[in-house]
């Protein structure tokens, strides 16, 4: 009787994160999940998706602040193709979710962030970002939802990434251009 090549994984999830070296991925084996590192590109429909939510804070009649979370589905009610890549701004810190620390576990009692669903607020880097005072890098690498690094080149400003996709800034940000796509 032939025995056959296994290979041994450690459980360890250090260890095994380690051992993902295809673009494929690799199956967990605690969890039988396909386990895989994500190159995720800052693009152009997120860029003008934080655009609309600068205008609205800045020319709402209900006068929001930059404090103010807003309601993903309601925001682009008019427009829902900009909210479809719009939470993987979360990815270069553009954006933020609303949430509260909560004590989860009774034998070893620690504390979590609880996400509020759907609701957002732009971040004081997103605020920087779409007002052109600084660039980000284009490539976040994430692995099971969290951003593990960033690729620093190429980085680019808003700017940038919309001439790219044939956006000017200075019309896209008017306040009474609509952005569709």
């Amino acid at each position: 009787m032939k025995e056959k090549d296994t290979e041994v994984v450690a459980l360890d999830p250090k260890g095994f994160r380690e051992t993902i070296t295809t673009i494929t991925g690799k199956k967990c084996p605690t969890c039988g999940k396909v386990a895989k590192y994500y190159h995720r590109k800052l693009n152009y429909k997120q860029c003008l998706a934080l655009l609309h939510i600068m205008k609205w804070y800045r020319h709402d009649e209900s006068q929001p602040t930059e404090l103010d979370f807003f309601n993903i589905n309601e925001m682009f009610l008019n427009n829902p193709k900009l909210k479809n890549d719009f939470p993987k701004l979360l990815y270069w810190d553009l954006i933020e979710h609303k949430g509260r620390m909560e004590v989860r576990g009774k034998r070893n009692p620690k504390e979590v962030f609880v996400v509020t669903k759907g609701m957002f607020r732009i971040s004081e880097n997103g605020i920087k970002f779409a007002q052109r005072e600084t660039a980000v890098p284009m490539t976040a690498v994430v692995y099971n939802g969290v951003v593990e690094a960033h690729i620093l080149h190429p980085y680019k400003t808003i700017e940038e990434v919309l001439q790219e996709a044939g956006y000017d800034y200075e019309t896209v940000i008017k306040p009474d251009y609509f952005i569709d796509l």
